[in-house]
């Protein structure tokens, strides 16, 4: 087969290391390679929309080395919760599901951080795959340890580490993906860029000028740079605690933004990379308030945001006190020592040199220009040419 068809990298995470094959029209060498767990059950996480689109072809093919159990809920941020983990462990246990057996991910982001958390917590860590289908799981989440579902207080609050046996990509199950979805992960990959890897960003801008975003050549190529840029950080912070946190750049508003948009437009708010993209925006804006990025680094993220089809403008069901409510709540507290006052956060110094240390990428900003500049979002024009913090 050629390397479009079938590819291996592995992922470092600290001590862990497991193995992501990926290629183009793979679906059943996919199938055949899980043969080799010898489970005695897969238990497959997804959601309705995957298991109409994909289900058939995938589960057919599992089906012909082991019994298959399915647990599948509507699509959506609602499904990390509480109350869903209890239900697929509770689901799980009833149907037979040892520690032999073999959970599943099959679906975006959202499944797999369910399913992560499904397989860290039955019998205290059973094998976990991943197979993603969106390109915000095949080039984000599933490059990391983190499985979280959410609180009703802000997102990711609850959760552990746990690393899968290795991740199982065909890019041709990402070009199903509405253009909302498949810009949602190209979002997270200009957000490695933009903190981690400025030296990819021509090559990125060439590719997102360049339409047809959903090739498999270009869906290789951003998959290998999102490995290479995450490996970077991580291969000595499997916990994403210290110089992992670079990845959480854009996060801090971009999840409060998310959530509450959510929580008000259902299924049709912002995606998750749009919602990160906004807060990249943000941050960009905040440091330049801070003397920190320059007027032409925050035109870079202006220019990709505009690419990628992501408004600058809040949206209009979410208010700037919302989105506070959630920063201050925001799950990275305590990593840093702050004041009731501030706000821990990824900011850029400059494109690909973030504020704090390598070991310790945070800094300190106030409350009050973080609001601000989230302010200054509802009224915005597009294109944005706001001043930022002051």
């Amino acid at each position: 087969m050629t390397g479009r068809d079938w590819n291996e990298r592995s992922v470092a995470m600290g001590e862990f290391v497991y193995p992501y094959y990926f290629g183009a029209g793979c679906l059943e060498r996919i199938t055949s390679a899980m043969a080799g767990y010898d489970t005695d059950q897969f238990v497959v996480v997804t959601d309705d929309h995957v298991l109409a689109l994909h289900g058939e072809a995938f589960l057919s093919g599992l089906r012909r080395h082991a019994p298959v159990q399915v647990l599948s809920l509507p699509p959506g941020d609602a499904m990390k919760s509480v109350l869903h983990l209890n239900s697929h462990l509770e689901k799980a246990i009833g149907a037979g599901a040892t520690r032999r057996s073999v959970v599943v991910a099959f679906g975006g982001g959202v499944v797999g951080n369910l399913a992560g958390l499904t397989a860290a917590t039955l019998y205290r860590g059973i094998r976990l795959v991943h197979v993603p289908t969106t390109t915000i799981a095949a080039m984000d989440s599933v490059l990391s340890l983190k499985q979280t579902v959410n609180s009703g207080h802000g997102k990711n609050h609850i959760g552990t580490y746990h690393a899968p046996e290795a991740v199982y990509l065909d890019v041709d199950l990402l070009r199903t993906l509405d253009d909302k979805q498949l810009r949602s992960g190209l979002c997270e990959a200009a957000k490695n860029c933009l903190a981690i890897r400025p030296e990819a960003l021509p090559v990125l801008r060439t590719r997102l000028a360049g339409g047809n975003l959903s090739s498999p050549d270009v869906l290789l190529w951003l998959l290998e740079e999102s490995l290479t840029a995450k490996s970077s950080v991580t291969g000595d912070d499997a916990r994403e605690q210290r110089s992992g946190l670079v990845l959480e750049y854009g996060h801090t508003v971009g999840h409060a933004v998310e959530m509450e948009d959510r929580r008000r437009r259902g299924t049709d708010g912002l995606s998750h990379g749009e919602a990160v993209m906004l807060g990249m925006l943000a941050a960009a804006r905040i440091s330049r308030g801070i003397g920190g990025l320059d007027d032409r680094a925050v035109a870079e993220h202006d220019e990709l945001a505009h690419h990628l089809g992501v408004s600058p403008k809040l949206p209009d069901a979410v208010t700037p006190e919302a989105v506070m409510d959630v920063v201050r709540v925001d799950n990275k507290r305590g990593y840093l020592p702050v004041s009731g006052e501030e706000a821990a956060m990824v900011l850029l110094r400059e494109l690909g040199h973030p504020y704090g240390s390598r070991d310790l990428p945070l800094t300190a900003v106030s409350l009050e220009a973080v609001k601000d500049v989230v302010t200054d979002m509802v009224r915005v024009p597009e294109p944005w040419h706001g001043s930022g913090a002051s």
